[in-house]
């Protein structure tokens, strides 16, 4: 997909849900859906100065708008620090030993709403897993 696509699909995407699409919604929306994992607010900030100016604090008022509006997933680590990233159906995976985070498709895990609310016998819309541990190469380094 490219710039303007992203660009294109975050202002549509604003739209649908009543939101202005001004210039730096479009542009904190499209930066993470950019990203190849989730990022921090720090990242996303980061990611957009390249190309626009645009003040710290509103990033983290739009991150916090869009995450509201459910168009960005927001979850934090043990560090305290926010993530975001896009998408549904999927869980994240945080190294403890370098601090990376991933997402993981919920199928990739066996679950998804569905198997969740059957086997609890709850009426379960959305499920959230947080998982903690090394990556492969914090693994190896720790023997």
């Amino acid at each position: 997909m490219t710039q303007h696509d992203t660009a294109e699909a975050a202002r549509e995407f604003l739209e649908r849900t009543g939101l202005e699409p001004t210039l730096n919604r479009i542009l904190v929306l499209s930066a993470v859906a950019a990203g190849q994992r989730p990022m921090t607010a720090a990242e996303v900030h980061a990611r957009i100065l390249r190309e626009h100016r645009i003040n710290r604090v509103t990033v983290y008022r739009i991150l916090d708008l869009l995450a509201e509006k459910g168009a960005v997933n927001r979850f934090s680590t043990n560090e305290r620090v926010q993530h975001y990233c896009v998408g549904s159906n999927h869980s994240h995976f945080h190294c403890t030993g370098c601090g990376r985070v991933q997402c993981i498709a919920n199928e990739k895990l066996h679950f998804d709403e569905t198997a969740v609310a059957n086997a609890l016998n709850l009426a379960v819309s959305h499920v959230d897993l947080h998982l903690e541990g090394l990556c492969p190469a914090c693994a190896r380094a720790a023997g």
